[in-house]
């Protein structure tokens, strides 16, 4: 969702540098002086605009009146209004960067602000809380000798604390390196506890992540460079559903559950005694229905997979073989009631994009989904195509994988293939 940005600078290079960076992701950029505000009605000029940019030239002034000119900024660009509050300060931390980030704080009555300040394009970059300016820590650069704001601090928290007593937390690259959903996890884990939140930024892939992991925020302090990635951040279309359900237990099907386990993904392990006693069974049923829905709509992939545990899996032969049943039925029932579990979160969700793992899940989810068509597509890895479908409940894209097929990315690869823009194209074809 586009989304309309109000920047309060603390001067009127920095103004000119955060708007050059988001008009280059296509948004409407403009700035304001703030002591020529009076000459014209700012919301009239602010017409037509994505972002407004008023610089207040408090760099060099004292705290106070810094705070003076952000209380004022930040409380004409509410009256816009704006989405998005972003405190543009200076790349190395200069000026009065705690007083002007808690007023812009206290104005808006925000919790915590996220703080990125790397600007690597221009040799800013910030690992493990310390800032660099083309490789040499801040205390080390040309900035350790300004006549002004002497910069002899490398820490980006210590010069925060200097400037405010408020509670400062860090993300660091370890974080970054895990992907986007990771990063906004421990985002949202550790706003709670802080208000103002550091970002490590090594490259602009790190900007990007970082982008991504922000882009629900209201109030973002720091550099420019965030905004070069905001926009597409912000109108980034959320990923379709997919749904994965794993019925081999063959050893490259459990290394490729490994592997999205590894990578995050929510999982559930199918109880396998459940099936018999019919009780306990709908139980299950209801029970991992609504878990895997919910979680659908959250993370936006899961897995339901077979026990895979020797002992359990001997326990569950055991009990069926005291029934009478052979190896076939049980592994039959068993396949059955994942499949039923898919249709239920399938109905439930409205996700429309599943990928089966095993030769034997693969047979029972056709004939419990009524998949009366495949049509064949795009090669994932040798011998398993991604398909559209014809189902009982509509269109689907489709992944049937024979248990050892695959390399232990390969669920990670088919997801990425049900959920390509261009799968749109292959619905209309008939």
């Amino acid at each position: 969702m586009r989304k309309r940005i109000g920047v309060v600078a603390d001067d009127v290079t920095g103004a000119n540098d955060i708007g050059i960076m988001f008009q280059k992701g296509g948004y409407r950029s403009a700035v304001f002086p703030l002591s020529l505000l009076p000459l014209c009605s700012i919301a009239e000029e602010a017409e037509g605009l994505d972002v407004i940019i008023i610089d207040t030239d408090s760099r060099f002034d004292t705290p106070g009146i810094a705070r003076e000119k952000v209380r004022r900024a930040t409380e004409l660009l509410e009256t816009l209004p704006c989405d998005v509050y972003f405190n543009k300060t200076c790349s190395v931390f200069r000026g009065n960067i705690g007083a002007e980030f808690d007023e812009m704080q206290d104005v808006l009555g925000v919790g915590c602000c996220m703080v990125v300040l790397g600007f690597p394009a221009n040799g800013r970059t910030t690992v493990d809380g310390i800032h660099y300016v083309y490789g040499k820590k801040l205390e080390e650069s040309q900035f350790r000798n300004d006549p002004i704001h002497p910069m002899t601090i490398s820490s980006l928290e210590e010069i925060l604390h200097r400037q405010s007593d408020r509670s400062v937390r860090h993300i660091t690259w370890r974080d970054l390196d895990r992907g986007a959903a990771w990063v906004k996890a421990r985002k949202d884990e550790l706003k709670i506890q802080c208000a103002y939140l550091i970002f490590d930024i090594r490259d602009q892939r790190d900007l990007r992540i970082v982008a991504q992991a922000i882009a629900d925020e209201r109030c973002i302090c720091g550099s420019s460079a965030i905004g070069e990635e905001l926009p597409a951040a912000y109108e980034q279309k959320e990923e379709e559903q997919v749904l994965i359900l794993a019925g081999s237990l063959t050893q490259q099907s459990l290394a490729q559950i490994a592997y999205m386990k590894q990578q995050n993904c929510p999982a559930w392990e199918f109880p396998a005694d459940c099936i018999y006693d019919e009780t306990k069974r709908q139980e299950t049923i209801a029970g991992l229905t609504g878990e895997m829905a919910e979680a659908l709509t959250k993370n936006r992939i899961c897995l339901l997979h077979s026990s895979n545990q020797a002992e359990s899996v001997k326990q569950t032969k055991e009990c069926g073989k005291a029934l009478g049943l052979t190896d076939e039925e049980i592994g039959k029932r068993i396949s059955e009631t994942m499949c039923t579990i898919v249709r239920a979160v399938l109905e439930r969700s409205g996700c429309r994009r599943l990928i089966v793992a095993g030769g034997d899940t693969s047979a029972a989810a056709v004939a419990e989904l009524e998949i009366y068509r495949m049509n064949i597509r795009q090669e994932i890895e040798p011998g398993v195509p991604a398909m559209t479908a014809k189902t009982v409940l509509g269109d689907m894209r489709l992944v049937l994988k024979s248990g050892s097929f695959g390399s232990d990315a390969f669920l990670e690869r088919a997801a990425s293939a049900v959920r390509r823009e261009d799968a749109g194209q292959w619905m209309r074809e008939r």
